[in-house]
């Protein structure tokens, strides 16, 4: 990226009532699905458990639906796992961002890149 040339930046958040999901919340459920842990996919975020576990529980609030499910301690620890409607949203998500990023994309060089 050279310092003189434009450039855009796009910040798109999924909700009924709140911002409750967007990049960030996307990003953790990536990595529990990664991981099967919530504790190592806020390792990998640089983020205290209790904060992804708070933005996790807005994020069904809002939605109006559980994104992921988990069992706690054992003799291995806890595993947390995507539910079938948190696949199935994550990967709608997703599949949403990359067909707003290919049309922004053409919109800023069609206006700014002539």
């Amino acid at each position: 990226m050279e310092e003189n040339e434009l450039h855009y930046h796009m910040k798109v958040r999924v909700f009924r009532k709140e911002g409750a999901f967007g990049p960030g919340v996307a990003e953790l459920m990536r990595h529990v699905e990664e991981t099967g842990s919530l504790s190592e996919a806020c390792r990998c975020m640089g983020m205290a458990y209790s904060k992804g576990w708070r933005i996790m529980k807005h994020a069904e609030e809002d939605l109006g639906f559980t994104l992921m499910e988990g069992s706690r301690g054992g003799s291995r620890g806890g595993q947390t796992m995507l539910t079938g409607e948190g696949k199935d949203f994550l990967r709608r998500y997703e599949m949403f961002m990359d067909e707003l990023n290919q049309s922004a994309k053409k919109a800023f060089v069609k206006y700014f890149q002539k």
